[in-house]
């Protein structure tokens, strides 16, 4: 149940990845996989980009 609100609020972008991951109670993989099995597009934005390359370096 936990994995369907969070799927269904992540997808209407009310929440944000992390917070729909903590919801579902699962690792990111397990649900970034689970997202994938629904076909639902991660949210990636210019500036997570930006914070994930300045990681990076």
């Amino acid at each position: 149940m936990k994995q369907e609100l969070a799927i269904s609020l992540y997808a209407r972008d009310i929440l944000s990845f992390g917070k729909a991951r903590s919801l579902a109670e699962l690792s990111t993989r397990e649900f970034q996989e689970l997202l994938r099995e629904r076909e639902i597009p991660r949210h990636y934005t210019e500036t997570e980009l930006a914070g994930d390359l300045e990681y990076a370096r």
